[in-house]
């Protein structure tokens, strides 16, 4: 009995261990089973991420490539037109300049070219004085009538204006007929054309009888009388020139007169001779605004009225060079301002170009290392819940 109970004991604690041998070899089976599928789902899946990955870094890269040669090929085709531009500039400055230098240097060529007349005109003037002073050898018997006492004054004046280098209608004008203010007219001999729309007249018209008395004298008293009357005579033509209405009016032109005005004495003895008696008389001439001249005066009244004439377009011409100066000054600092602009604008295509190719690249390569860093994280093992696999990422 014993013996049974034993064998029984032992059968069924063999049966025991054999069941719990067996649940624990399935137990075991079923853990590798799964351990073993955790892997493949783990093996597939790091390998679709990688796919993905690579796929996605490509396009990336691709992009930023894309987008750094438009930028390259923008920002070159602006450097050419703004080339273009300033190239356009640089000629229209420098022909502008060549245009300025050109018009100095002619100015500077009539300049010397006028004194250089003038100092010729100078040195012939004793050769032509000489050959005045011949004419009025004649002058005792030329000035016995009246009418030839006139076309003599005005032969010698226009010999004066031939001999001054002045033309007619160009220089001066010859009987111009003037409107005073109050609406009568008047006719000076001579009128010399000034800068400014101004002129000046002249007259040539002396009373030289009691000088031909004073001359055809033959005492001393009759020549003191001669020469007293001939003083009077030449004080009442100032005040005679004096109240001519021409002196404020206009020209048939629309020329405005000066207040001073010429009378020609046509010989240098007559000039001498009353600058000898009457030594006042030029004083009172110009209380008068009036210009007693001879031959040789006149001659240097119209080089001086002449060069003043050259000086005065000279300025006219300098005006236009400065002024013309001013424009190039003004459009270079217009010109600076838009090269400023210009500068500010590239300076900030060139930020922007530094920030697409340096923070931008170093911002996606941040990305790009945690999605490395991503990939690493999935190749450790985890234990995941007995469910169906995850579609693969395409």
């Amino acid at each position: 009995m014993l013996t049974t109970l034993l064998a029984l004991t032992t059968f069924l604690l063999g049966l025991a261990l054999g069941a719990a041998a067996m649940y624990l070899l399935q137990r075991h089976t079923q853990q590798a089973a799964g351990a073993n599928l955790q892997n493949t789902f783990n093996t597939l899946a790091a390998q679709a991420l990688a796919q993905n990955n690579e796929q996605f870094l490509q396009l990336a890269k691709e992009k930023l490539t894309q987008s750094q040669q438009a930028g390259a090929q923008e920002l070159t085709a602006k450097q050419g037109l703004i080339d273009q531009r300033l190239a356009t500039l640089q000629t229209e400055v420098t022909a502008r300049l060549e245009k300025v230098t050109t018009l100095v240097t002619e100015i500077d060529k009539n300049r010397h070219a006028s004194f250089t007349t003038l100092q010729q005109q100078i040195g012939h003037t004793g050769e032509q004085l000489k050959s005045l002073q011949t004419t009025t050898a004649d002058l005792k018997s030329a000035l016995t009538n009246s009418r030839t006492r006139g076309q003599w004054g005005e032969r010698m004046a226009e010999d004066v204006l031939r001999l001054a280098g002045l033309q007619p209608e160009v220089n001066y004008r010859k009987q111009s007929s003037v409107l005073a203010e109050g609406g009568t007219r008047g006719r000076p001999d001579y009128t010399f054309l000034l800068p400014g729309s101004r002129v000046i007249h002249m007259d040539v018209k002396f009373p030289l009888d009691n000088y031909l008395a004073y001359l055809n004298a033959e005492t001393e008293p009759a020549r003191a009388t001669a020469t007293k009357q001939f003083i009077t005579d030449a004080r009442n033509r100032l005040r005679e020139t004096a109240t001519r209405d021409y002196r404020s009016g206009l020209t048939e032109h629309g020329e405005q007169a000066l207040d001073y005005l010429l009378i020609f004495i046509p010989n240098e003895q007559v000039y001498a001779f009353l600058l000898e008696n009457a030594p006042h008389l030029l004083d009172e001439a110009l209380g008068q605004k009036i210009i007693l001249t001879s031959p040789t005066t006149l001659l240097a009244v119209l080089a001086v009225v002449n060069q003043a004439s050259q000086h005065f377009r000279l300025q006219q011409q300098a005006a236009g060079i400065h002024e013309v100066l001013s424009g190039i000054r003004r459009e270079w600092e217009k010109f600076g301002t838009e090269m400023d602009k210009i500068g500010k604008k590239l300076r900030e295509a060139q930020t922007i170009f530094d920030d697409v190719t340096g923070t931008r690249s170093r911002q996606l390569d941040r990305q790009f290392t945690k999605l490395e860093t991503l990939d690493t994280a999935t190749d450790q093992p985890t234990l995941l819940a007995k469910t169906d696999p995850l579609p693969l990422v395409q």
